[in-house]
């Protein structure tokens, strides 16, 4: 079982894009201790964030690589993501709530487009869900998942 889970792990972040300037930050990939042993490649850093404390660091980074995530919003939603997945997931197939809310005022979203956004995230995650691999994952998996889910539908917010 943790042969194939890790095995399972593994190829998850193999497949993430390798770090370059012009991609949009991935704390999970760009923050802390993988970040810094492995500045030049998000998958190894990924990998070793994962390896090290389940990429909790990484996202938490206030200690571990204050220079490259101190104050960013995005690693404040990584982070708030992370630590209430389980109301996202459930206030997102409602499409509303205050998690949801709380989400998308971190990230800078107006009023004016939160609709929008949510039916993109919607869509995107229901996607996700229907993945057979998805069950596979686990909470902090399935919350980088989300997150990317989020980046991808939030380009109209302040926070991109």
């Amino acid at each position: 079982m943790k042969k194939s889970l890790l095995t399972a792990m593994f190829a998850t972040v193999l497949a993430m894009p390798v770090f370059a300037e012009d991609k949009p930050l991935n704390p999970w990939q760009h923050c802390g201790i993988g970040a810094m042993v492995f500045p030049e490649n998000g998958a190894a850093a990924a990998i070793s964030n994962i390896l090290w404390d389940l990429g909790t660091t990484a996202v938490s980074s206030n200690i571990s690589s204050q220079e490259s995530c101190e104050g960013s919003p995005k690693v404040a939603a990584a982070k708030f993501i992370t630590e209430t997945y389980a109301s996202l997931e459930d206030e997102t197939a409602k499409g509303q709530g205050q998690h949801l809310s709380a989400m998308l005022d971190i990230l800078g979203c107006s009023d004016s487009v939160r609709t929008d956004v949510i039916s993109d995230v919607q869509a995107s995650f229901a996607d996700m869900l229907s993945d057979n691999s998805y069950e596979l994952k686990n909470q902090q998996q399935k919350a980088e998942s989300y997150y990317n889910v989020v980046q991808s539908a939030t380009t109209s917010c302040a926070v991109i």
